[in-house]
């Protein structure tokens, strides 16, 4: 008894560090596509002197010298090609953070269960805090505030998203091309296919499972 509830706890242990990686991971990718996302919608709207300095960057990091070859590079950069790479950047990093979100909220799910199995291998009292911290005492002590914060990067990234996508993908059919434009529209969709899914699950998985606040045998 006393061996299972060890191994229960060690586990317990390296799942929660594991969930605490994935969740500063997580963190670090939406912001990180809020970025990029935010640099897309600048170039894409054209914002006054935003193109040039792209250009600047780009040269820089390929170790183009020398005004005229900046020039030349200015006048005949394929800022079309640019912004695509930026939509299938941001339909990567949109990938990666629905793939870190889920994780992080199925593991926070998993934790509260063995929580439960825990206690119940141990005979804790009822009344006891021990071993509740990823479900009865986090689930107890929530705010209605904490509940919302979700809605609140979803409402952004969403608009944002929007944003950037509808005007980029309106931009290139306006300029004629089309290819491109059928292109930009099916990485939009993909996209936003992803970013549904990030919003169901985030809404879904962060609510509290009969599993972990089962009552204790």
């Amino acid at each position: 008894m006393a061996q299972t509830a060890e191994i229960l706890a060690e586990h317990y242990q390296k799942t929660y560090e594991q969930t605490y990686d994935f969740w500063k991971e997580r963190n670090r990718l939406f912001l990180l596509l809020l970025g990029v996302i935010g640099v897309g919608t600048i170039l894409t709207f054209r914002v006054s002197q935003a193109e040039s300095l792209m250009v600047d960057l780009v040269a820089r990091l390929v170790g183009v010298e020398g005004e005229d070859r900046l020039k030349e590079l200015r006048q005949g950069f394929p800022l079309g090609v640019l912004h695509s790479i930026i939509l299938i950047v941001v339909f990567y990093l949109m990938v990666n953070l629905y793939h870190r979100a889920l994780f992080v909220l199925r593991n926070y799910q998993y934790l509260g269960i063995l929580e439960a199995e825990i206690r119940h291998e141990l005979k804790l009292a009822k009344e006891s805090s021990s071993f509740t911290r990823e479900s009865t005492f986090y689930w107890g002590n929530r705010s209605r505030l904490s509940g919302s914060v979700k809605w609140v990067y979803i409402a952004i990234l969403g608009l944002l998203l929007l944003a950037f996508l509808g005007s980029r993908t309106h931009d290139d059919f306006c300029s004629g091309n089309i290819l491109l434009g059928l292109v930009d529209l099916a990485i939009s969709g993909a996209t936003l296919f992803f970013y549904f899914a990030y919003l169901r699950s985030s809404v879904s998985l962060d609510s509290a499972k009969p599993a972990a606040n089962q009552k204790e045998k």
